[in-house]
């Protein structure tokens, strides 16, 4: 949102209507110029610009830990209660790790499903569970303590971040401020990460 806040401000002619959800926008259906998709593309009518890799971290609030032990092993997650996600038709309950080059996957379950990130994460600061969270998402909850990561010797495979509009003969001016834009601020968010 800051970076179209000053897309804005250089060009007082643009106007943008900002749909925040986590599930999957039909672009063309509901109108739409650009979406920013996290993970891998599935409509391949789409134009797509990769802006950002990112990774996920599993959490827990120290609350949650003080009452039940951390996992040490991803299979321990079945002993917890996981916060999950879902996306469209789906939720996410299959996490993936890799350790040692070797891809292991768990079936998690928890009581508590959404389909809104932030919520998600509200539930882990409250201590209802475990979640899998987007670093982005959470880093200033793990710089404050807030949260702590978890499983530290595994890894998430990291998930593309991609702007994706319609496929056209040319693209619109506007579509191509607002993703050289978005290019722009992923760049400098990447790079802020990449620098600590």
């Amino acid at each position: 949102a800051p970076a179209l806040d000053a897309l804005m401000q250089a060009h007082p002619g643009i106007s943008i209507e900002l749909v925040l959800s986590d599930a999957y926008v039909d672009l063309a259906g509901q109108g739409m110029d650009v979406a920013v998709r996290l993970g891998e593309l599935k409509d391949s009518s789409l134009n797509a610009v990769r802006l950002a890799s990112n990774h996920r971290v599993v959490c827990a609030a120290p609350s949650y830990l003080a009452k039940h032990a951390a996992p040490q092993v991803p299979r321990d997650l079945l002993c917890h209660n996981c916060l999950l996600m879902r996306f469209g038709a789906g939720v996410d309950r299959e996490w993936s790790f890799m350790q040692a080059g070797k891809r292991s996957s768990v079936v998690v379950n928890g009581n508590r499903i959404a389909n809104d990130g932030s919520l998600v994460r509200q539930w882990c600061l409250q201590g209802y569970g475990i979640a899998l969270k987007s670093y982005w998402d959470i880093q200033e909850d793990l710089a404050e303590g807030r949260l702590v990561a978890l499983l530290d010797s595994y890894t998430t495979a990291p998930s593309a971040v991609h702007a994706v509009y319609q496929s056209g003969a040319s693209i619109s001016k506007r579509v191509r401020a607002v993703i050289d834009t978005l290019t722009q601020a992923f760049k400098v968010k990447s790079d802020s990460i990449s620098t600590r």
